[in-house]
């Protein structure tokens, strides 16, 4: 390889590079029983890089994807670092108008996409982007994604790269709705999954779950920390219980990742008893707390520790752990203390710093911060108001230094570890011809964390059912922020000002979920 011409280096692509030269036959990705070695994975992500710039793409340009995970998506991923351009991931689950929206704001030069999430929209797609790549079985062979690892390259690009060049543009629904590309460089990706190697007790010798989506930051950072120690990483397409925990027993699982519903579902399925889970040894969750019944069948019948990590696209994850030695002396919603890398603090409206037991808006800095919004000076501007990174969440630290999560300062609602933007929700109610007034909030909700909830107001005189409204909404929304349930009511609490109550809601209606079906 040519002498690299940045002296000080850091870069996404590096981290399968230097892996590769110290561990090549030691076994990086499992997917079935397909076994790819770290040489190999670094080859094929060298060949992905070098038809990229083949096809005359320059440094910066835009590659998105719509993808699962795969070990196709993780050659892409780190074959597109390689070649100094940036990735976009696209979540699957938006609806195509959204996806429209973001290739379009990105002006992405190729997309990369499963075969199942085309959708019938294959021309629609190759109308958007020069060069499509499909993933899947039934890809037509011009334009399989395996054609672009055809090429006898494969040596390492040769393409300077800098620790401030943005690597990632991840869009997170925002609370206009319309969805905001958070821009990440390299450096943020780079050292956030450095430290998560100490923060989560991670070793070489882990043999580590990719069960999360890897197009959403969380399980992306955890790849990339595995990837560093030369661990090797399961790939797992969706989750069902039976199947995870023989997994677990095949592939002697030690480390995993999952929503604390997947906890749930496999530590109390009939069947759990009938597996060896025994090489189990670490179990980090996220996106809420694990209720403490689960907490401790899981501590005491798995035997290993569990961790609650928090973090957000804005602050490459993780940025805060809930350590295994404050599981179950702590109850609430503990988020614990900060990342070895990350300051965290607690801020009033004014900029003032608060106290212990004091709530105010949870503020970051770091050099996991993203860079700012594509596009969106004023609001990259509020974000880092007075030098700190402003998550847009309320919390306080407890007496002896612990990160509490109060509420939300704004009404994004989380379902089944997807972000859902309220008003999003309620702009396509309102556009239902017969609705005359429309919120939606998230309620508590056993599988879902929080369920997406719509309340409607009919127009006087009009007649409509919940059916109605949910097909109206199946229309326009991505399948993840459909509401879960649509009430039908008379009014709607509100303010002398007309402005909606939505804590009245919720706390009205925060059993509503309690004798539903799971």
């Amino acid at each position: 390889m040519s002498e690299i011409t940045s002296l000080n280096r850091v870069a996404i692509g590096d981290i399968v590079r230097r892996t590769s030269a110290k561990y090549p036959k030691k076994t990086a990705i499992i997917s079935g029983d397909n076994r790819i070695s770290y040489k190999d994975f670094n080859e094929d992500c060298n060949r992905f890089a070098h038809y990229l710039l083949d096809l005359g793409l320059e440094k910066g340009d835009a590659v998105a994807t719509i993808c699962g995970n795969s070990w196709q998506f993780l050659v892409a991923i780190i074959g597109i670092a390689k070649a100094g351009l940036v990735w976009v991931p696209l979540n699957p689950g938006v609806s195509f108008n959204e996806k429209a929206y973001i290739l379009s704001e990105v002006q992405a030069k190729v997309l990369i996409c499963d075969e199942l999430f085309l959708q019938g929209k294959k021309e629609e797609f190759s109308s958007m982007c020069p060069e499509l790549l499909v993933i899947g079985n039934g890809a037509l062979e011009t334009d399989k994604f395996e054609n672009a690892l055809q090429t006898i390259k494969i040596d390492e690009p040769e393409v300077d790269i800098g620790d401030r060049d943005i690597a990632q543009i991840m869009f997170t629904s925002g609370t206009t709705g319309t969805p905001k590309g958070v821009l990440i460089n390299h450096q943020a990706v780079f050292i956030a999954s450095l430290a998560n190697i100490i923060e989560a007790g991670m070793n070489r010798e882990d043999i580590a779950t990719l069960l999360m989506p890897v197009f959403h930051c969380a399980q992306h950072a955890l790849a990339a920390s595995f990837f560093h120690l030369g661990a090797t990483v399961v790939i797992i397409q969706g989750f069902e219980p039976e199947s995870f925990m023989k997994t677990i027993e095949k592939e002697q699982i030690t480390w995993m990742f999952g929503l604390p519903m997947m906890y749930r579902a496999f530590l109390y399925h009939p069947s759990f008893n009938k597996y060896d889970l025994s090489s189990l040894r670490y179990c980090l969750y996220a996106m809420a707390p694990m209720d403490r019944n689960t907490l401790e069948k899981g501590i005491n019948e798995l035997g290993c520790e569990f961790a609650l990590g928090s973090g957000q696209t804005e602050m490459y994850p993780a940025t805060c752990v809930f350590k295994p030695e404050d599981q179950l002396s702590k109850s609430g919603p503990y988020w614990g203390v900060p990342s070895l890398i990350t300051d965290i603090a607690i801020m009033d409206e004014s900029g003032k710093f608060l106290g212990k037991k004091e709530v105010g808006e949870i503020v970051h800095r770091g050099p996991n911060v993203m860079a700012g919004y594509l596009n969106n000076p004023e609001e990259t501007k509020r974000a880092q108001q007075f030098g700190w990174h402003h998550t847009g969440d309320l919390g306080y630290f407890d007496e002896e230094g612990l990160l509490v999560f109060v509420d939300r300062k704004k009404d994004m609602i989380k379902t089944g570890g997807e972000n859902v933007a309220s008003i999003q929700v309620e702009q396509v109610l309102l556009s239902y011809p017969k609705v005359l007034n429309a919120v939606a909030v998230g309620l508590p909700h056993e599988h879902w964390i929080e369920a997406v909830t719509a309340f409607v107001v009919l127009k006087p005189g009009e007649e409509a059912t919940k059916n109605d409204i949910l097909n109206h909404c199946k229309e326009q929304l991505g399948s993840f922020q459909i509401p879960k349930e649509v009430l039908i009511v008379p009014e709607l609490p509100q303010t002398i000002t007309g402005k909606i109550q939505k804590h009245v809601l919720r706390e009205k209606y925060s059993n509503l979920y309690s004798n539903y079906p799971v």
